[in-house]
């Protein structure tokens, strides 16, 4: 039913201005210089010894820092978050060259010593060499460990070796009709702001206590957003990207959408993994 946003493979992206394109060029191009070197210098972890931590991840008890809450304009928390938006970059080769090709996803940090999360899914890739991250400041560092994860929930909580984050605080939950934001990597847009609000809750997946009921928002986002955080007025998280569900106006065609509907992990699902 959902279709999980995987990883984007960088491409050529018509939609973006020359502007754009050009700093979404230069960054990728910076984020493949800087992983590989990692890997050349035996920094990083290999993708699949990862995804095998994550098989056996349960939980792993997190102190989160608390910060006042202030509500900000839309400007000053794209300005105040867009720092502690983390880019999650698998590393790969295509089979096709002798080059290296980054994937990208998104995360947020929990704390200033490394530990953030970001989608199970997005942890769960095997097809790769390894998984980094990039902070707002551009500095890039190996990711080394998963902490915990849970796949019905679509979370999982991992730490970059050496990082100096600027964590983002987790919030209460959001209600229905409440504003949401989201910052993410959309098809290599790097740093996208949309705003919506809490549409729905809906669709419990898992069993026994941990039953997790998705967050549906309405603000946009897409492939490489996976694992973006979703924040309030305040900079909070209040959930995270997980998935989305086209609506057609014929279910056994695809060729006539209606509406989108974005499904979003509830920051209690988050919290579960790191009492």
């Amino acid at each position: 039913m959902q279709n999980a946003l995987f990883f984007l493979t960088l491409v050529c992206l018509p939609l973006l201005s020359f502007a754009q394109k050009q700093n979404s060029v230069v960054l990728e191009a910076k984020l493949i210089q800087g992983i590989s070197k990692l890997i050349e210098n035996n920094q990083t972890v290999p993708l699949a010894e990862l995804n095998e931590q994550l098989k056996q991840a349960v939980g792993k008890k997190v102190k989160i820092p608390k910060v006042p809450s202030f509500v900000f304009d839309p400007r000053s928390l794209y300005e105040l978050c867009k720092p502690s938006t983390l880019i999650v970059s698998k590393l790969y080769k295509c089979g096709r060259c002798t080059h290296w090709h980054s994937g990208s996803a998104t995360g947020f940090p929990l704390t200033r010593d490394g530990i953030f999360a970001t989608n199970y899914h997005v942890a769960a890739q095997t097809d790769g060499q390894t998984l980094a991250v990039v902070d707002g400041e551009g500095k890039i560092y190996p990711v080394t460990e998963v902490l915990a994860g849970d796949k019905d929930s679509d979370v999982a909580i991992l730490r970059a070796e050496g990082a100096e984050f600027r964590p983002l605080p987790l919030g209460e939950s959001a209600k229905i009709g409440s504003s949401v934001h989201v910052i993410s990597h959309p098809d290599g847009m790097f740093y996208y702001y949309s705003k919506g609000m809490v549409s729905l809750y809906d669709g419990i997946k898992g069993s026994g206590s941990q039953k997790t009921e998705w967050m549906v928002i309405s603000a946009d986002y897409a492939r490489g957003s996976s694992g973006a955080a979703v924040l309030n007025d305040s900079g909070e998280v209040v959930g995270m990207v997980a998935s989305t569900h086209t609506i057609q106006y014929d279910r056994d065609q695809s060729d006539h959408p209606q509406m989108v509907a974005r499904f979003c992990a509830p920051v209690e699902a988050i919290r579960r993994l790191i009492k």
